[in-house]
């Protein structure tokens, strides 16, 4: 019975497919399947390089190497040895059309990289009216947006890609950073040694 109970509680990510209704400010109504995608901290670095130069385990060492330690050299009172901050946006599984900063993740008191960035506070709800469920009218629970999966690999040169191909992971929904350490470690991979 115990486990029947937890089970009814469980909270599990929207289905692929699912139809969001929702209006931009200038009245347009959009219906859409949305995605969170999350960029952590200069995981651009794979512009400079294809897959087949490169694995993803090395550019995972690169990486690693330059954001381990960033983010609490500059902040040590918000951030942690390994901690690195993840952007989050809203978008499309095209990843085409909509593409707007995740409402619920940017207070800028805790996120000094979006103040420095000159941020003003915009998001997808900034610019569009809360998305409900286009056919039980149902609101959108934000934590249970589906996360893009991003790859690096013969197949896929995606953005990001190395951290979910190297590791196994990815972020849950609004997770605000990531321990590369932790995760670093968990998947058997190189991270640099804690400061003295």
């Amino acid at each position: 019975m115990r486990a029947e109970a937890l089970q009814a509680n469980t909270v599990q990510p929207y289905p692929a497919a699912t139809k969001w209704t929702f209006s931009a400010t200038n009245g347009y109504t959009f219906t859409e399947e949305l995605v969170l995608y999350a960029e952590p901290s200069i995981s651009w670095i794979t512009d400079d390089y294809l897959p087949e130069e490169i694995s993803a385990q090395a550019l995972w060492e690169i990486w690693v190497d330059k954001q381990a330690n960033y983010f609490h050299e500059q902040w040590p009172h918000l951030y942690r040895f390994g901690e690195v901050h993840i952007a989050w946006y809203v978008t499309r599984p095209q990843f085409t059309g909509i593409f707007e900063s995740a409402p619920h993740t940017l207070d800028v008191e805790k996120q000094p990289t979006r103040r420095h960035q000159g941020a003003r506070g915009q998001d997808f709800l900034t610019h569009y009216t809360d998305p409900v469920h286009a056919e039980t009218g149902e609101e959108l629970n934000w934590m249970r947006l589906p996360v893009m999966d991003r790859g690096w690999n013969e197949t896929a040169a995606q953005k990001g890609g190395f951290i979910q191909e190297a590791t196994g992971w990815k972020p849950s929904p609004l997770q605000p950073t990531m321990d590369v350490v932790q995760i670093g470690r968990a998947a058997g991979l190189y991270v640099p040694p804690l400061p003295d």
